[in-house]
């Protein structure tokens, strides 16, 4: 017959997590996975290097999704940019001089047909 565990101690040894919510750049490193189990948990940190704070990890929305998750990692990079106002303008076509597009495709692939 299995027991159920009530209360999880933690070791208190080499446990930095219980001395403040900063974090030396190098530590952080060393240790990601604590760190990362922390912010999990709804903890913030603050990243430093050689004692000026440079980063703070903090978790997403408790209400994020997954795809709310990625949305924000690909925004943070750069890679997409979230609408704040309203929504886009309808789109307007662009008028062109000389051949279509079509036509020039047409023609670059004469020679091959």
């Amino acid at each position: 017959m299995a027991s159920k565990v009530d209360v999880v101690l933690e070791c208190g040894h080499n446990d930095y997590m219980n001395r403040s919510t900063q974090v030396g750049a190098r530590e952080f490193k060393t240790r990601l996975g604590r760190y990362l189990r922390k912010v999990r948990e709804g903890r913030t940190l603050v990243v430093t290097d050689r004692g000026t704070p440079i980063a703070e990890i903090r978790p997403l929305g408790v209400d994020a999704t997954p795809e709310d998750a990625a949305l924000a990692r690909l925004k943070a990079i750069g890679a997409v940019t979230q609408l704040e106002e309203g929504p886009l303008t309808s789109f307007r076509p662009m008028r062109s001089r000389g051949a279509s597009v079509s036509d020039a495709i047409i023609e670059d692939r004469a020679d091959r047909l």
